[in-house]
């Protein structure tokens, strides 16, 4: 999410780099936070600008808060570098949410806004197919949805967002009496610059197909993969920036294109009205549906690192080593299963 709201940083992301440092000044705040109704943790990063650095740096010291039209409020913990985390709480019907970022003794505050009424019904489903690359080719796996609009004379706005959780085994050495160590379970986005959106607005049909996203596949696939789609039903103003943000990332450039302006999101200093606040808040009524594969679907023969090797190397026997990064645990989450 930081690699798009860093795109407001610039006219356009493949654009002259030299345009970088005419639009981008130095610690300028960048805040994004997604709030909805689904039970559990919502999260709000907090950073600042790096005038030669591509993502923002964490902001550690922030006070972020939750506020709500009639008076309620919730305060956010820090979690990590820049993220702020609110949780087991999900949004309600018919309250109105803006998150309030306290930096130094500035404070910033996004506008009002409350869930959407209407989702819609989809379909999800995955295929694999091949790319060439010079002389070789590569697996990957794509996933696609049939979506359905509703019958309403209210507009729908709709952005979807993927979340692939695989399973890695690791190595056992120990002994007869010594238990195998835990399973890892690994987190990470799929291809979010894709960011696939629809609206009913300005069209007469109500069935649509479209791609949400593909994964190069990899040893992850050794073991059951799950991909976890939510469809997230936003509001007309939040769905105009995520255009904007799609419109940066297709942008292939040249010195003859007119570059798109500057992203504006929906956060202001409460005090300066004429500082540029990068990224947004939004609001999301959520809709998710989760596919899996296993080794036995993948049509594509895929080595294993830890077989056959006299000296398997680390992510064998550590979950953060494979991870590389990504977020992991050796929990399995509540929804694991095969039926």
């Amino acid at each position: 999410m930081w690699v798009f709201v860093a795109v407001g940083l610039m006219p356009s992301a493949c654009i002259d780099t030299l345009d970088f440092g005419t639009v981008t000044d130095e610690g300028q705040l960048v805040i994004y936070g997604l709030l909805t109704d689904e039970l559990g943790v919502h999260r709000v990063d907090v950073g600042r600008t790096d005038l030669f650095g591509l993502l923002p740096r964490g902001v550690t010291d922030a006070t972020v808060i939750l506020l709500e039209e009639n008076g309620g409020s919730h305060l956010y913990r820090h979690t990590e570098e820049g993220r702020y985390e609110l949780y087991d709480f999900q949004a309600e019907d018919g309250v109105k949410y803006a998150i309030q970022v306290t930096s130094g003794e500035q404070v910033y505050q996004s506008e009002f806004q409350e869930l959407p009424k209407q989702s819609a019904e989809q379909s999800v489903d995955y295929s694999f197919f091949t790319e060439s690359e010079g002389l070789r080719t590569r697996p990957f796996l794509s996933v696609d949805a049939t979506v359905t609009l509703p019958e309403s004379d209210e507009d729908v706005y709709l952005r979807w967002a993927l979340e692939e959780t695989f399973l890695w085994v690791r190595l056992w050495t120990g002994g007869p009496f010594t238990p195998p160590p835990s399973n890892c379970f690994i987190y990470d986005d799929i291809d979010p610059s894709t960011l696939p959106l629809l609206t009913s607005a300005g069209t007469g049909s109500r069935n649509f197909s479209l791609n949400l996203g593909s994964r190069l596949v990899d040893d992850s696939f050794l073991y059951p993969f799950f991909v976890t789609v939510r469809q997230l039903s936003v509001s007309r103003e939040t769905f105009e920036y995520w255009d904007r943000v799609k419109q940066v990332l297709n942008n292939q450039g040249s010195l003859f294109d007119t570059p798109p302006a500057p992203i504006q999101g929906n956060i202001r200093n409460t005090s300066d009205t004429d500082e540029r606040v990068l990224g947004y808040f939004e609001v999301a009524k959520v809709s998710i549906s989760r596919v899996f594969t296993t080794s036995s679907d993948v049509p594509f023969f895929i080595p294993n690192p830890c077989e056959g090797a006299g000296n398997p190397p680390a992510l064998c026997f550590e979950c953060e080593a494979k991870a590389m990064g990504r977020r992991w645990t050796t929990v399995a989450p509540e929804w694991w299963n095969f039926n």
